[in-house]
């Protein structure tokens, strides 16, 4: 048997040995669920008043099976509740990729995506005064809409100091294209910005989608998961409504989701499959490795942190382990809370402790 080298003696991409003071220490690490017979995949995370967690994900036979629904659990006093049904609005339809977010006013919002294909995707929303005990009835986000949805695709909204959401979009209609969403009035009415522009020279099957969002001093910016192996990035100096054209980050990526946000302390951290641990480039590849990496620098370097999860044995029936499309958040200064797919059979949960 292979041994696995100890998270705190994990190699960054860069060549350099992390130091073991800059790892974050695992608070807790544990599974929302028991498994299931179907599949659960993309969950969201949002930090409760009470200094618990809800969590959200889909749930069905398989991914884009007619009985796919927007499940979640609450975790109160440190045990999660039973998984409970959060959304269903047409029992025909799949159900994906569930985003939590609160608003200014304490309402929590809950945005998933409802439709056979990505490319007809209609975007509900539901709402909760009471902390996700209760919901009010779904609701179209942008009334027929059907060009594969509005409002945040998979990954979190930012605020910008002047009040301003912006939600990550990205629609997958012939070649993948990402934007933002805009709202000024606390997600009650949503424009579009532009398209991020693509390079000219870029391959015409080349598309970026899923954004995560992030600001700082200089502007808003944007990790985006692409097709050719590599996350690509843009920004935005005028509070999202323009961006930058497409760039190609010194980070590799599978062609998976991707999470980050900038911590209190300045720093950036990303969550990522990385490259393919089999040495394959541009194609989905392996999700057997995740791990969390931050910047110093506003993402120009990185170093891994963390490694979160990383087996590469198959499983009972023969598929290879998938950890992915992770969620992050910060509940508390010094605090990094991530969900994650485990194997399509349950959604792990980790805290932190920065140091």
């Amino acid at each position: 048997m292979k041994k696995k080298t100890p998270p705190f003696l994990a190699l960054a991409f860069c060549g350099s040995l992390l130091v073991a003071a800059n790892v974050p220490e695992i608070r807790v690490q544990e599974f929302i669920a028991p498994p299931v017979e179907g599949h659960v995949h993309a969950s969201t995370l949002l930090p409760l008043t009470d200094g618990g967690y809800l969590a959200a994900w889909f749930e069905g036979t398989k991914e884009g099976a007619p009985d796919v629904a927007i499940k979640g659990s609450r975790r109160r006093d440190g045990r999660w509740e039973p998984v409970r049904v959060l959304a269903k609005v047409n029992d025909d339809a799949p159900h994906w990729n569930p985003v939590l977010w609160r608003a200014d006013d304490g309402r929590i919002v809950l945005f998933f995506k409802v439709g056979r294909n990505c490319s007809d995707w209609r975007t509900y929303v539901r709402e909760s005064r009471d902390e996700g005990e209760s919901w009010t009835p779904p609701r179209e986000l942008i009334a027929g809409e059907v060009r594969g949805g509005r409002g945040p695709v998979r990954n979190k909204c930012i605020r910008l100091p002047n009040g301003r959401w912006l939600a990550p979009a990205s629609r997958e209609i012939g070649r993948w294209r990402a934007f933002v969403d805009i709202s000024d009035d606390d997600g009650r009415t949503w424009r579009a910005s532009p398209e991020f522009p693509v390079p000219a020279d870029a391959p015409a099957r080349f598309g970026v989608i899923q954004p995560t969002l992030w600001a700082d001093d200089g502007g808003v910016h944007a990790f985006l998961r692409a097709n050719d192996g590599w996350i690509w990035q843009t920004d935005s100096a005028d509070s999202g409504e323009t961006w930058r054209e497409l760039r190609r980050s010194p980070l590799e990526n599978i062609n998976s989701g991707i999470d980050c946000l900038r911590a209190s302390n300045g720093l950036l951290y990303l969550v990522l499959n990385g490259a393919d641990p089999g040495g394959k480039k541009g194609t989905w590849g392996s999700r057997r490795h995740l791990e969390l990496r931050s910047s110093s620098d506003g993402g120009k370097t990185w170093q891994t942190c963390r490694v979160l999860a990383d087996d590469a044995s198959r499983q009972p029936d023969g598929r290879g382990t998938e950890f992915s499309y992770p969620a992050i958040r910060e509940p508390r200064p010094g605090v990094l809370a991530i969900t994650f797919t485990w194997n399509r059979r349950q959604i792990r949960f980790i805290e932190l402790a920065l140091r």
